[in-house]
């Protein structure tokens, strides 16, 4: 159990708030989360809370659900033959909403009072990411009055996805570039505190820049004007692997990774699937650090080890949208798309081995290119691997462009999933059906419901 969920009597979860059968007189306070808590304490809990719904649950359902994991015990093999009950999206609500973004709201409120513009920079970026990865989960979420616990409200509204999109997160990430740009900030800035960048502004407004990338290419299956507008959002964004959005476990957090725990306290319930190994090429230098053994595909470490990152936007990921972007615009440039795609595969090995893209994997990659009738296909195929454990995005991909080319896993049909078909969306939490009836969108999920930038 995670250090930030405190325990207090028997708690009713209500996605904000703990509603608890204590007294606690006319107080409509969170008890777990004192109003007097300092902004350079709250920092790192935030930080560490919602990279651990990110890189936990989040990447475990995308991860199932695109067979790069293999559930094979307990609700992970459930959820990989897409039995995904309501009950089952419960404790990932509970951590992002409660866990997390309610720790990084007190911070953004601390920061409008005590005129801290850098931290409520920091905590608009982080609000961002949690929100922009439950829209992308959940479709409609709640955001304009989630955080009204201290105020009464313990059933909010749902903004739906498509003002998400279009005006919240890119609001969020406008006004959090222009905080971190101020000259000045009286009430303080992140330092040590600031367990993902230590306090560098500049790299936490290209993870804004970043942030507002992908969000406007994730829009290009609806409106294809999204990847000019993607284009002309590069120069901002990450440029290095050095540059990545990510947070360090371990030491850093004094908290094990996510995956790693999971590993330790589910073991046996989930393995690497075999479609996932399969797509490796014999001369891929990455397998190893991320598959082991030769026959029971367990997890290797990069990911999984007690200090492996959780990435939250990389470079890697800035240059796959960049080559899709050019590849998929309406004046298509092929060469400019293979150019970002090269790039974006170079990075990756360079991440993760610490040395270059192999010779022989390289001219395999341009063998495949120039022989592909869709080019799309090359290029997510690679993003597939490159993207592997890092937030929703091989999944994102797979409803955005159809790639890559799944097998549908047996004995998918089930009364949320009719047609047997990989989901398409997470049903919302059992506890919001039953304590939020009113603003919950529908309380009979249908995993195959498209949101609105999967149309």
């Amino acid at each position: 159990m995670k250090k930030y969920l405190i325990r207090i009597c028997s708690l009713i979860i209500t996605l904000t708030v703990f509603v608890s059968a204590c007294e606690f007189g006319d107080i409509n306070v969170d008890p777990a989360l004192p109003t007097d808590v300092s902004m350079a304490a709250l920092l790192p809990s935030g930080e560490t809370a919602v990279s651990w719904v990110v890189g936990g649950e989040i990447v475990r359902f995308s991860g199932l659900l695109t067979q790069q994991f293999r559930g094979i015990n307990a609700q992970q093999e459930d959820n990989w033959r897409y039995l995904i009950r309501e009950a089952d999206t419960d404790g990932m609500w509970q951590r992002m909403y409660h866990n997390s973004l309610n720790t990084v709201n007190s911070v953004i409120k601390q920061a409008e009072a005590q005129n801290a513009p850098h931290y409520l920079g920091v905590a608009e970026v982080l609000m961002a990411t949690g929100i922009g990865n439950f829209a992308d989960a959940f479709g409609s979420v709640p955001y304009s009055t989630a955080f009204e616990g201290d105020e009464g409200n313990f059933t909010p509204n749902y903004d739906e996805q498509q003002e998400l999109y279009t005006n919240t997160i890119p609001q969020l990430l406008d006004d959090a570039i222009a905080k971190l740009s101020a000259d000045e900030s009286a009430g303080g800035s992140p330092g040590a505190d600031d367990l993902i960048y230590g306090g560098d502004l500049d790299l936490w407004i290209k993870a804004a820049n970043s942030l507002k990338l992908r969000y406007t290419f994730q829009q290009g299956k609806r409106d294809p004007a999204a990847y000019e507008a993607a284009l002309a959002l590069l120069p901002s964004a990450i440029s290095s692997n050095l540059e990545d959005y990510e947070m360090l476990f371990g030491s850093s957090a004094n908290e094990p990774n996510p995956q790693y725990q999971f590993t330790q306290s589910r073991s046996g319930n989930m393995r690497m699937d075999d479609y996932f190994v399969n797509t490796f090429s014999e001369n891929d230098t990455r397998k190893p650090f991320f598959v082991d053994g030769e026959t029971e595909f367990e997890f290797s470490g990069y990911y999984t080890s007690i200090n492996s990152p959780v990435v939250l936007m990389s470079y890697v990921e800035v240059k796959f949208i960049e080559a899709e972007s050019h590849l998929q615009k309406a004046a298509s440039d092929e060469a400019a798309a293979k150019a970002a795609l090269d790039e974006a595969v170079a990075a990756s090995f360079i991440k993760i081995t610490g040395s270059p893209v192999p010779a022989a994997y390289q001219a395999e990659l341009d063998a495949n290119w120039a022989a592909a009738s869709d080019k799309l296909e090359v290029l997510i195929n690679e993003k597939y691997i490159a993207m592997y454990s890092q937030s929703l995005i091989p999944w994102n991909d797979y409803r955005r462009t159809g790639y890559p080319d799944l097998e549908i896993v047996p004995n998918g049909v089930n009364a949320f999933n009719t047609n047997g078909e990989i989901p398409r969306r997470l049903p919302y939490p059992q506890e919001e059906r039953l304590l939020n009836p009113t603003n919950i969108p529908t309380s009979t999920p249908n995993l195959q419901d498209r949101f609105w930038w999967d149309q």
